[in-house]
């Protein structure tokens, strides 16, 4: 009697990797957490590897980018991105911190204001949860603060415009911007 070894047939990278993109395709506007989950659970058997963490990396980063989908999009696609930094880690924190920079201001650009609100929210989680150094934090979130910067530039000019004077007398608003915040 002849013993015959069974071999676990390993799934083709290729194919995981359709996968992953079909799945994040499934994902579409809504921020199902069973799906975002799943997509992070599906990374995090990935996060050891540099090479597996950068493909799937590169097909959420291409989903993300895509000018032809909906800004709707983008927010979901984002959250799978907070839930792989917070939960799987591994090589994707180091993936992520080099390049969020390039990519977070124009899925901002592509979003309405409460859109960018919802990012600036999970990109302020970011600092919280310590994930990435508080010199690239700051550097993805550069859109944040040219933001807050021209609201305080429009708010200076109604002022220096009279548009706040009160009782004929002219009130005078000055905004002074630090890091984050209108003092």
């Amino acid at each position: 009697m002849e013993i015959v070894e069974i071999k676990e047939e390993e799934e083709d990278p290729i194919e995981a990797l359709e996968e992953y993109s079909a799945m994040l395709n499934d994902l579409g506007n809504f921020a199902d957490i069973v799906q975002i989950n799943t997509l992070s659970m599906v990374a995090e058997d990935y996060k050891s590897s540099t090479s597996s963490s950068f493909k799937i990396y590169k097909v959420i980063r291409t989903h993300l980018l895509k000018k032809k989908s909906s800004p709707a999009r983008k927010l979901p696609l984002v959250y799978v991105v907070d839930s792989i930094l917070k939960n799987a880690k591994g090589q994707f924190v180091t993936l992520m911190e080099a390049d969020a920079k390039n990519w977070l201001p124009v899925v901002y650009g592509m979003l309405n204001s409460d859109g960018r609100a919802k990012l600036k929210r999970v990109w302020n989680t970011w600092r919280e949860f310590g994930i990435f150094g508080l010199k690239s934090w700051e550097e993805m979130g550069l859109c944040f603060r040219r933001e807050e910067e021209q609201k305080a530039e429009e708010l200076q000019s109604k002022s220096a415009d009279g548009a706040g004077s009160v009782g004929g007398f002219r009130k005078m608003v000055s905004c002074y911007c630090d890091s984050f915040t209108c003092v």
